[in-house]
Parts: structure tokens; sequence; C-alpha cells
């Protein structure tokens, strides 16, 4: 039971003034939120997920370089034999090719229209930027309540050692008074034993609370960098049940990233389809060749292996008739990809309002229990009063003295189980909202 007052803690800061849903303002403690920055600044995840935003943006301006002209350079030789010539009887021998074959020249190519190839590619790789951003914000989001968790689990762990300590303390003045009395003849052993067990029963208790206190701030120094403990300096975190009654779905990371995938989907279909569609590309180059026969300005004949400067300027249509890409099983596939997505998106929207339509149920079974459970609380209290007065009165033993104590305590912590369930369902609602409290 001690237990599942410790896990109150664990959702009590989103509703004490954190979480509020409806105007989007929240007030955390300055160190909660100093906690969360060097959380963003440390975890290697958020920065392999900017690292991912880098890659998809890189890939974006190079799907934007089919826009860009290319510029080539190319050294060409060719030996062949035997070149083809003709005789004419007096003036020689006069050959149509050379038989070493040079061609040196720079050429470039201009896109002119590719029918929206390369702006699909672009849009494609604008919505994979997108689904990235969207990954980082939820594991943003997942880390911050990580974080929130660990701060409020401290906080209650520390007034819980401090409670088990004095609890500690009274169970030992017990005992030293009850030891006293069986010296004395006025106090059964039982008694004594039965109060000693009680005692060890706490001191165990405050192990496993020292030990949990650890173990939470050495993940929480993991995660923000840090070293030591004791630096949580709040002392309590008051309930609160607000900040929950619009939340819904729609802004939850999960059916975000699949809307940015069935997006992503849409612009590949477009995409398959232009790689049916021509292009037209502008190309020219400039260099050197040999091979061509005609006269030079003197009236000379041109030598058939010497280089001259060439040049060339035109324009292309290019034809798709059969690629090997397939291009019908990439429009197909596509379309497949986006109909199961959105079977997929309906399919979560379903499952996420279910999940909020049952937390708000449970949160108000819970809050209609709470109020039957005040006067339990005042009933156990009042029991144990009467108890104690029997008690000095030598009316009832100490075990029935020990079971009024356990029955006062066993009401206490049973609030604080049905207040952690309020908060839990609270936490759950706003979580799958995707509420920021950050």
């Amino acid at each position: 039971m001690k237990k599942k007052y410790i896990m109150a803690a664990v959702v009590s800061l989103f509703l004490s003034g954190v979480l509020n849903a409806q105007t989007n303002t929240y007030n955390i403690p300055e160190q909660l939120s100093e906690l969360i920055k060097k959380a963003f600044d440390n975890y290697p995840k958020l920065k392999a997920g900017d690292a991912y935003i880098k890659m998809d943006q890189t890939q974006r301006d190079l799907a934007k370089a089919g826009y860009m002209p290319t510029i080539d350079g190319e050294a060409n030789y060719r030996y062949g034999k035997p070149t083809p010539s003709i005789t004419f009887p007096g003036f020689g021998s006069f050959a149509f090719f050379p038989a070493n074959n040079y061609d040196l020249h720079v050429g470039a190519a201009l896109p002119i229209w590719d029918f929206g190839r390369t702006a699909a590619n672009v849009k494609k790789t604008l919505a994979e930027i997108q689904t990235s951003k969207d990954n980082l914000e939820s594991a943003k989001q997942d880390l911050a309540y990580q974080i929130a968790e660990l701060y409020c689990a401290i906080i209650f762990y520390n007034k819980s050692v401090e409670v088990e300590n004095e609890q500690i303390k009274v169970l030992q003045d017990n005992v030293d008074i009850i030891a006293k009395r069986v010296q004395d003849g006025d106090a059964l052993k039982f008694d004594l034993l039965s109060t000693q067990v009680k005692l060890n029963n706490s001191q165990n208790q405050l192990i496993d609370l020292q030990n949990n206190l650890e173990k939470d701030y050495e993940f929480l120094d993991m995660l923000t960098a840090q070293q030591g403990d004791g630096y949580i300096t709040r002392e309590d975190i008051g309930f609160n049940t607000s900040g929950h009654e619009d939340v819904s779905s729609d802004k939850n990371y999960d059916l975000i990233i699949m809307n940015d995938q069935m997006n992503s989907s849409q612009v590949d279909i477009k995409s398959a389809r232009n790689n049916w569609l021509p292009k037209i590309v502008a190309k020219a180059q400039i260099g050197y060749q040999d091979g061509y026969v005609g006269t030079e300005a003197s009236g000379g004949f041109i030598p058939i292996d010497k280089l001259l400067l060439t040049g060339s300027i035109g324009v292309g249509l290019s034809i798709p008739i059969y690629g090997a890409d397939r291009p019908n099983y990439r429009i197909k596939i596509a379309q497949i990809n986006v109909e199961a997505t959105k079977y997929n998106i309906e399919t979560e929207k379903m499952n996420l309002d279910n999940q909020i339509l049952q937390a708000k149920s449970d949160l108000k079974a819970t809050q209609d229990k709470l109020k039957n459970y005040e006067v339990q609380i005042e009933q156990a209290k009042e029991a144990l009063n009467l108890a104690e007065i029997r008690y000095k009165a030598g009316v009832i033993t100490n075990l029935e003295l020990l079971t009024a104590q356990d029955d006062a305590q066993n009401a206490e912590l049973g609030e604080i189980q049905l207040k952690f369930q309020v908060l839990l369902s609270t936490l759950t609602i706003n979580k799958l909202g995707a509420t920021k409290f950050w």
C-alpha cells in the first residue's frame, strides 16, 4: 500500500497547475523546467532525431538539384582499321575517317520540362522532413513526461522517507515502553514481539524507499547528464484533476506520424505516374575532335587527323517506352500503401478514442469512490482514538491497538490509492491527447 502512495507522485505534477489543456498555459516548477531542458540537450535519441531531420533536408536539396543543369567533361580515343578511303589518280588517297580518332569535349544539359517529376520528388522529401520532425516532437514529449515522473517520484519518496522515519521512531518508543512493562509484569511478551515485527516491517519499507529514491536519482542523472542526489528541492505538490475535459486524439503523435506516412505514399503515386511522361532537355557541348573533311580558308584541304574546335547546341525529347522499374507496379504498390495506411489510421483513432473514453470513465468512477472514502477515513481515525484511550485504560491489548492503527493507516493509504487512480487517469488522458506542458 505504501508503494501505491509513492506511485501517486508519478502523475501529481501534471495535475497541480501543470496541465491545462483548455488554455494551453502551464506553471511548472522552475527546477523541473531546467531538468527537462538539460535532458533535451543531453538525450542521444533527440540528437539522432535532429540528425535525421538534417539528412532529410539534404535529401530535399538533392531532389531540387533536378532543376539544375549538369556539366560533364569527356575524353575519348578510338583506333580503328581498316579506314575507309578513296584514291584519285594523280591526286593520291583520301581517308574518310582517321585510324586514330580523338574526341575531347565539355557538355552541358539543362532540364526544360520534366512534367512534374522533380516537383514530386521534392514533395516526397518535404513529407519525409515533416515525419522526422513529428518523430522528434514525439520523442521530446515522452522524455518530458519521463523527467516529470521522476521529479515527482523523488519528491514523494523523500516525503515518504521522512514519514517512515517518524513511524519507526514511534514504534521504537513503543517497543521500549512495552519492554519495560514486560519486565514489570504489566504486559505480555507477545505484545512486545508484535510491536517489534511491525518495527522491522517499517525498517524494511524504509530500505525499499531509500533504494527506490537512489535508483530514480541515478536514472534522472543519466537522462540529464547530472551527478549526485538531493538536488530536488521542492517539498510537496498538491492533488488536482483539471486539464483533461477537452482532450481528444486529434493531436496524438501516432496519428500525426501515420498521416505523414500516408501523405508520403500519395506523393509516391504521383511520382510513379510521372515516370511515364517525357522529358525535354537542352544540350550543348564544345571541344576538339578530328575526322572532319573540308578545306581551310587558304583553299587547302584539312588533314583528316587534325583536331578542330567543334561545338553544338540543341534540344532533346526523351519519351519512356519501356522501363525496367515497372512504373505501373510502383503506382499499384503506392496505392496499396495509401489504402492500408487509411485503415490503420482509422483503427488507431478508434483505439485512442476508446482509451480516452475509458480513462474518463475510470476517472469519474474513482472520483465518486473518493467521496465515500472520506467518511471511512473519519471513522477509522475515530476508532483509533477510542482504541488508544481504551489501551491506556488497560481495556484492550496491544495487538488490538496495532490493528486499529493498521486500519487507520490502510484507510488513509486507500484514499491515496484512489487519488493515484484519479491522477493516473488524468495523466493518461492528457498524454493520449499530446498535451504539452513544458
